[in-house]
């Protein structure tokens, strides 16, 4: 746990400790300029917790002043001001906020730009975030008998600054290794801008163009024994749900555009459920009656708070299972 979080987790632990689940909201590709439907259904979702996946502003720009002012823009949004009331709020960046398009660790501002994101993300002042480079950071939320663990990854601080190490960086990689290995937790969220399973694609980023990245990720989950981890991502501008090798990923994208109709045929062939409309993502975390063992309701919903996809998911033994016999309400 980052120092500068004390106050976070104890807020969110009184909101959790009775609750007969956890259920934890997110959404990506949000722009400041648009209408912003998704604040109402959130407000009535009343999650107990929502992460920002990135592109939560459209910047676009390499002047930290306009980020800043973008930032200031989205903070002003009246639904999102009062969504923030109720929710306590993490998250990341990804490009369109950290800069501009598909930007890398060479952008020579980056820690002005990191400056603007965490005071728009509320990061209390003497937080280490502020000081270390990137904005990788982790969150464990306890209840009686089930404790989760955040990873939020920093896919664009040290983007292709290293040859050995494209995606994260070598010192991000070495801290969530470490994460990785001293973690006792029940369920793991790692958080990621860019998708971990897509399939490489045209006109898109995903950490399939470092495939090298994708396997020293699965190494480090296979090596420590991670349990039921869940990757949590954004970016592509449309929602799925999906599994490849043994993981599952939720991915929410477009809470106010989503991607041009043209593209839609492209996408809809290489994933198994997909939802174009404007979207956010719900993950319900149960604990089993039996065992410390993790039961997952992974939802995307619309802007009318309606569920467009659903997937129910079981951690048994050392793999997730599609489960059957979920827990009465």
């Amino acid at each position: 746990m980052k120092i500068g979080t004390f106050l976070f987790l104890a807020t969110l632990l009184l909101n959790v400790a009775s609750a007969s689940s956890l259920k934890i909201a997110f959404g990506s590709c949000n722009d400041q300029k648009d209408p912003q439907p998704l604040w109402k259904p959130l407000i009535e979702e009343g999650p107990d917790l929502f992460i920002w996946g990135g592109d939560n502003i459209y910047a676009d720009s390499r002047n930290p002043e306009v980020i800043r002012k973008a930032y200031e823009i989205q903070d002003q949004e009246p639904l999102y001001q009062e969504f923030k009331k109720q929710t306590p709020i993490i998250g990341i960046w990804d490009d369109h906020d950290y800069s501009v398009n598909n930007s890398k660790g060479n952008y020579r501002q980056k820690f002005e730009s990191q400056h603007h994101f965490l005071n728009f993300i509320g990061e209390e002042m003497n937080s280490l975030r502020r000081d270390q480079e990137g904005i990788y950071t982790s969150y464990e939320l306890e209840r009686e008998n089930l404790k989760v663990k955040i990873l939020l990854l920093d896919n664009r601080y040290f983007k292709d600054q290293d040859p050995d190490f494209p995606m994260l960086g070598k010192k991000q990689w070495l801290w969530l290794e470490d994460e990785l290995k001293k973690s006792n937790a029940d369920l793991h969220l790692i958080v990621s801008g860019l998708s971990i399973l897509s399939p490489k694609m045209i006109f898109t980023e995903e950490w399939a163009d470092y495939p090298k990245e994708v396997q020293r990720l699965k190494n480090l989950l296979n090596t420590y024994k991670v349990k039921a981890p869940i990757l949590v991502t954004g970016d592509k501008h449309f929602a799925s749900i999906f599994q490849k090798d043994g993981l599952i990923e939720i991915m929410s994208s477009g809470m106010t555009h989503t991607v041009p109709r043209f593209f839609r045929p492209l996408f809809s062939s290489q994933y198994p459920k997909t939802f174009f409309g404007l979207n956010y993502g719900v993950i319900e975390i149960h604990s089993s009656e039996h065992t410390k063992d993790p039961i997952v309701l992974l939802k995307i919903k619309n802007k009318e708070g309606k569920t467009t996809i659903f997937s129910r998911f079981a951690w048994s033994r050392k793999s997730w299972v599609s489960d059957t016999s979920f827990l009465k309400r």
